[in-house]
């Protein structure tokens, strides 16, 4: 329960919180108010959220304005409205009886103003937003492929081919359009393939990209594949295994081979060696093919073209790693560990340097009921009666490779220990600190953009029908439990708030759009429902039963909040995973070191490689 912790904790969290997410309900509910208000209907109660009153207070017209128990929204208690006043209000048919009749333009005005009211607040943000800017990066602004991958990680250990590499996309192209729709940033781009519904006559996910490349336009049909994003809620979307552009130098290491050879932030590398660059990982590619010898890179400075000529640096980023492989059954296991030093290394550390040996990734599944449960984090102690403070100490403890005699291996958990007999034949693998040429810089700046409150406001609208459709569209791969309701909404105002205070702006207008939009849909219980129900009396000479209306009501109430529990369940699920894999990144940054080491050439007779131990 600690990873729920921070959000319910922190001052700053809360007051987001409150302050959009709590202010857009208000908002919602202030339009209804309002309008019922000048239309002079019977106004009871105005209440955030659902359920018991929590505190409150009445004004001098008798409406009961109230906080309440379940933090899921908001209504307006209207008796003239009878199809909600009694699921809302609960007032009597005598009470009703008294109060004068309303007319068709009374409830379409009341039930539309709340939407109206949720897009007013999305401009007004909207507007301060083009004035101060929204926040982004250079990447996230282009639709040039910059970078794509030969194979993309499906599921946990489950590697396969590049669904973008195998169709034949290449760094460079520009996308025009998915499926059709036409793409505007690499933001859009991704949308559009989470959201795609294409599939082959085999059924398989399927997208269809039209991309220029050089004078050509193209169209290509890429196979994307499901991956998974989340452990703990399952969660699995369309990938392709592509990354945007980037050219402009954002980030440049102090005595670096590029700041020697005159570099500067801000300069735009276009070309290695005569040949396109599009992102750092085409330039660490090219780097790789080429080795350590002179390169020349082409870069664009204030406008103007110059090429400016360095030799990479031999440096090490990976810290060496050991790994044990235990012949378990039904499949065999593997403990990966890294080494966390007490200081950052200034140059290669030795067999023999003091560090503490973190388990940072297990490959195989211990069987069902299996007494050992290791984490991510916990500490290697022992090997048998080795203490294990040093890679010399561990390949000690295997002073036979793989092992003559069965030995106990022993991890330390928050000073709890817990420990695994190893059997005969347990193999143990050290991967030594890979050396690789290194310039000393990092592409992808970051851009403040600005558009008008209505543009905003326009790719907001289209996001919102896209999942919409999504959602409809059987042949999709996005399902309700992959919405986000108020636990999800909640988690992200907290994240961009830390980040930076213009994408709680950004996210708190896409969110009212939503909740205007969604409102508006022909469901009961909406305010898109409750237009229906006044359409449908209109038409017809009777009117509607108001039994029928409190049933048909009753029942969607019932639908929209068991719909909101499964929702809610996979957002903490969600949480939770998510939280895992943040504490997994953190021991995983151990992986390299701090600072990056610059060393003498690697001998061209051992080039890195996963190498074992020498029996």
């Amino acid at each position: 329960m600690d990873s729920f912790a921070p959000l319910f904790t922190s001052a700053k969290g809360l007051f987001i919180m409150l302050l959009f997410f709590g202010g857009s309900i208000f908002v919602h509910e202030l339009g209804h108010y309002l309008a019922a208000k000048w239309r002079k209907l019977k106004i009871e109660r105005f209440s955030i959220g659902f359920g018991p009153r929590l505190f409150g207070w009445k004004n001098k017209d008798g409406v009961d304005f109230r906080i309440s128990l379940l933090p899921l929204g908001g209504y307006v208690a209207l008796p003239q409205l009878a199809d909600m006043g009694r699921l809302e209000g609960g007032q009597d048919d005598e009470d009703e009886d008294k109060l004068p009749p309303i007319t068709y333009a009374d409830k379409v005005i009341v039930a539309v103003a709340g939407a109206v009211f949720n897009v007013i607040f999305a401009l007004t943000m909207g507007l301060i937003l083009w004035g101060v800017g929204q926040p982004t990066t250079e990447g996230q602004e282009t639709t040039t492929i910059g970078y794509v991958s030969d194979t993309i990680m499906t599921d946990v250990d489950v590697t396969e081919e590049g669904p973008a590499f195998v169709a034949g996309l290449q760094p460079g192209d520009i996308v025009k359009s998915i499926d059709g729709k036409n793409v505007r940033n690499f933001m859009e781009i991704q949308h559009a393939i989470v959201t795609g519904a294409g599939r082959d006559k085999d059924q398989n996910p399927k997208a269809v990209f039209e991309v220029q490349r050089g004078n050509e336009t193209l169209e290509i049909e890429v196979y994307p594949k499901l991956t998974l994003i989340n452990k703990k809620s399952g969660d699995r979307i369309r990938q392709i295994g592509i990354s945007p552009a980037s050219h402009e130098v954002s980030v440049l290491v102090e005595g670096s081979a590029a700041e020697k050879a005159g570099l500067q932030k801000g300069d735009r590398i276009l070309s290695i060696n005569g040949k396109p660059s599009y992102s750092t990982m085409t330039l660490r590619d090219a780097l790789e093919d080429h080795g350590y010898e002179r390169v020349t890179l082409g870069i664009e400075r204030q406008g103007k073209p110059m090429d400016l000529h360095m030799e990479p640096m031999h440096a090490a980023e990976k810290k060496t790693t050991v790994a044990i492989q235990v012949p378990l059954k039904p499949e065999p296991v593997t403990f990966h560990f890294l080494p966390k030093y007490p200081e950052p290394q200034t140059k290669l550390p030795s067999p023999e340097t003091k560090a503490q040996w973190l388990l940072y990734e297990i490959k195989g599944d211990l069987s069902e009921g299996h007494p050992f449960k290791p984490f991510i984090g916990d500490s290697l102690v022992e090997i048998g009666s080795e203490k294990i403070s040093s890679l010399d100490q561990i390949q000690n403890a295997f002073s036979q490779h793989p092992l003559a005699e069965p030995v106990t291996l022993t991890l330390s958990s928050n000073d709890k220990l817990k420990s695994l007999k190893l059997p005969k034949d347990t193999k143990l693998t050290v991967t030594p600190t890979s050396l690789r040429p290194l310039l000393g810089l990092q592409l992808g700046g970051t851009v403040d953009i600005r558009h008008d409150p209505f543009t905003q406001i326009k790719y907001h609208i289209r996001t919102t029908i896209q999942v919409l459709k999504a959602l409809l569209n059987r042949n999709s791969d996005i399902g309700i439990e992959q919405l986000s309701g108020p636990i999800g909404i909640r988690r992200v105002f907290h994240k961009y708030a830390d980040i930076d205070f213009r994408l709680v702006m950004v996210f708190a207008v896409l969110l009212n759009i939503n909740l205007a939009i969604l409102n508006l849909l022909p469901i009961p219980v909406l305010d898109g429902g409750h237009i229906l129900f006044a359409t449908i009396a209109k038409i017809r000479t009777n009117g509607l039963p108001i039994q029928f209306i409190v049933r048909i009501q009753t029942a969607f109430v019932l639908l929209l909040f068991s719909m909101m529990i499964y929702v809610g369940v996979y957002d903490s699920l969600r949480w939770m995973g998510d939280h895992d894999e943040e504490n997994r990144y953190e021991i995983r940054k151990e992986l390299f070191f701090q600072k990056t080491i610059i060393t003498s050439p690697p001998e061209k007779t051992n080039p890195p490689d996963s190498t074992p131990v020498p029996q």
